[in-house]
């Protein structure tokens, strides 16, 4: 312990000490961490922000446990209702922690535990908040009905807790509990919705203090990397992780070094993750790499091997009390997931057309783009639909433009200011002086793909049962899987940007709700509907519908195509697999791949899935391989 002085001011927090490079190290981690040596006058001071995280720090380090009641024993309670194992555990530890976080494996049944802590926190439904994505609240409500809820809370989506929170006025009070559903929508600390999420977190803990409820839920807490636990771990606790700073965490959780770029600047590259304790914490190559070979250190271009530590891996163990984790092959009998490929073998002028883009396209991700529409059997164009005035001149054809009173000699630079400038009235540069431009709107050229003869066939197979689920990775690839639904009979729950739309194979228009719950094997109305919509096919975007829904009335689920969103891909594939599924036929999962384009798609989401896995503790599976998408 050294003897520290703590000066508060208003915002900021300013230390004394003598000079100590491990408290220094410790201050520096903190949030808004500032020396003041450089200040005019300068002074020999450090200060931070007088925040909730920074109070949480200073605690620590006074030898207090701030961490304590995250380590206190789950409480005891009676349940009523007919709940898993798991879903008690779920239960009791929010009751017992208050701000957690839920890091269960979809179809765990989470939502079930929050309104069970609902419940019983004896609260109204205007002092809880339930704030998701679109599709969450929307099946979340289908959820709170099926169990009876006795409390209803106030539903929200994220875009609407912006809203509110921009608007918020002193004395307005702050909800008792809070659920943050599919809680990766927070991860980024810039973003708006994840300030909003922690400025609502901050009130309730003011106003409430231990009895106020943070739950955040998510069964793809870090869909991208390690680093997206750092702002969720905020927002239940700021502090409990060291790091002030997402950046400082990042660089705890891997090696990074500083690149030129092109334009002379300077940034920040990922050499790789510290995932894998044979891994060299100096270069991150493992040992029988060139550069810790003999003769690579004798010639000064080398450096002997030196064993990391696995923070990834480490990191779960950091979040132990704050954070429960549960997958489902822990705590349900269900069967595996099943994964199948199925190759469509591409014709000789899909692989001309794939060539021509290659070679027309300058730049890869274009070039990407274009062939993965190309392999789902479309190309997006730009039809003319007419004109309108141009927006930038108000139709006039004369703008006024600010221009230089006198050209400037390039070879001898000189200052430019404000009164060398003039406006001039010139023709417009956006429709070339004529008022109007073109109306555009985008139309899909279809060309035959293979594809679309496997997912006939899987229609096919699948008449018996009457329910399958495909998953596409464009607007137009969902548009194109509808219509082949439709001609072979199928009705269909469509459900991507547009939001939802419910149809019949002649295509009028069905109540989305009604086959929502068409597609639920476990809720009491399924067997009626099942007659009334003998055949029906979900067919949606994963980043639109992947997340909250349960579709268990198919046994299998094709994904026609794949973006590269990891979290998209892991939420969408267990939509069906989760209790209530008919465990005999079992839980398939088929990737139809076409162009190799598909398959470096997959390829992409199985890395994102490893590292995922590794900092909710599956280092063992991972390793050995058992757990793939």
């Amino acid at each position: 312990m050294k003897p520290v002085k703590l000066d508060y001011q208003g915002k900021r927090i300013f230390v004394s000490f003598k000079y100590n490079k491990t408290l220094i190290a410790e201050i520096k981690s903190m949030q808004g961490a500032r020396w003041h040596g450089f200040d005019d006058p300068p002074r020999p001071i450090w200060s931070i922000e007088n925040c909730a995280r920074n109070s949480f720090q200073l605690e620590y380090l006074q030898g207090l446990n701030p961490y304590e009641r995250f380590d206190r024993p789950l409480v005891d309670v009676v349940f009523d209702r007919n709940l898993y194992d798991h879903q008690k555990l779920m239960t009791r530890f929010a009751l017992t922690r208050h701000y957690c976080i839920f890091a269960c494996e979809m179809g765990t049944g989470k939502t079930l535990s929050a309104i069970e802590v609902i419940e019983r926190a004896g609260v109204k439904g205007n002092e809880v908040w339930y704030v998701g994505p679109k599709a969450g609240v929307k099946a979340v409500k289908l959820e709170l009905g099926k169990w009876k809820s006795k409390v209803i809370p106030e539903m929200m989506t994220y875009d609407r807790l912006v809203t509110i929170m921009n608007t918020w006025s002193d004395g307005m009070p702050a909800p008792k509990i809070v659920i943050f559903d599919e809680s990766s929508k927070i991860k980024t600390p810039s973003a708006q919705r994840s300030q909003a999420a922690l400025h609502l977190a901050n009130a309730v803990r003011e106003e409430h203090g231990e009895n106020g409820y943070i739950i955040e839920m998510s069964g793809t807490p870090a869909p991208k990397s390690p680093v997206d636990w750092w702002n969720q771990c905020e927002v239940a606790c700021p502090g409990f992780l060291r790091e002030g700073q997402v950046n400082k965490f990042k660089s705890s959780l891997c090696i990074i070094e500083e690149r030129q770029s092109i334009t002379g600047g300077v940034y920040p590259h990922l050499i790789t993750w510290l995932d894998d304790s044979n891994k060299c914490k100096v270069c991150g190559q493992l040992p029988d790499h060139t550069s810790h070979s003999e003769m690579e250190r004798v010639m000064g271009t080398g450096h002997t091997h030196e064993p990391s530590i696995n923070e990834v891996d480490r990191l779960y163990k950091r979040m132990s009390g704050l954070v429960l984790v549960q997958f489902k092959k822990d705590c349900l009998d269900l069967p595996d997931k099943q994964y199948r490929i199925i190759y469509a073998e591409p014709t000789a002028e899909m692989l001309r057309a794939a060539k021509m883009i290659k070679r027309r396209c300058g730049r890869a991700i274009q070039a990407l783009t274009l062939l993965r529409e190309l392999s789902d059997g479309f190309q997006y164009a730009e039809e003319v639909i007419g004109e309108e005035h141009c927006p930038n001149c108000a139709g006039k054809g004369i703008a006024k433009v600010k221009v230089l009173k006198q050209e400037i000699d390039i070879m001898a630079p000189q200052e430019v200011k404000e009164d060398d400038y003039e406006i001039k009235d010139l023709p417009c540069d956006v429709c070339g002086g004529e008022g109007e431009v073109k109306q555009y709107r985008r139309i899909t050229d279809s060309v035959t793909s293979p594809k679309d003869e496997v997912f006939i066939e899987q229609l096919d197979q699948h008449e018996e049962e009457g329910r399958l689920i495909v998953w596409g990775g464009f607007t137009g690839t969902v548009d194109r899987l509808v219509d082949i639904c439709h001609r072979y009979g199928w009705s269909t729950l469509r459900v991507d940007g547009r939001g939802y739309i419910g149809a019949t194979a002649t295509g009028d228009f069905i109540n989305d709700d009604e086959l929502l719950i068409a597609m639920d094997r476990s809720h009491p109305r399924f067997k009626e509907l099942l007659e009334k919509h003998p055949k029906l096919c979900f067919v949606g975007h994963p980043e639109a519908g992947g997340m909250a829904l349960t579709l268990t009335a198919s046994p299998t689920e094709i994904f026609y195509s794949n973006s590269f969103k990891g979290e998209a891909r892991m939420q969408a594939e267990d939509r069906f697999h989760r209790p209530g599924m008919d465990s005999n036929r079992g839980a398939t999962v088929i990737d139809i791949i076409h162009l190799p384009t598909d398959r470096l798609v997959l390829d992409n989401l199985r890395k994102k899935k490893r590292l995922q896995d590794l900092s909710m503790g599956e280092l063992n599976d991972v390793m050995e391989g058992e757990r793939v998408l």
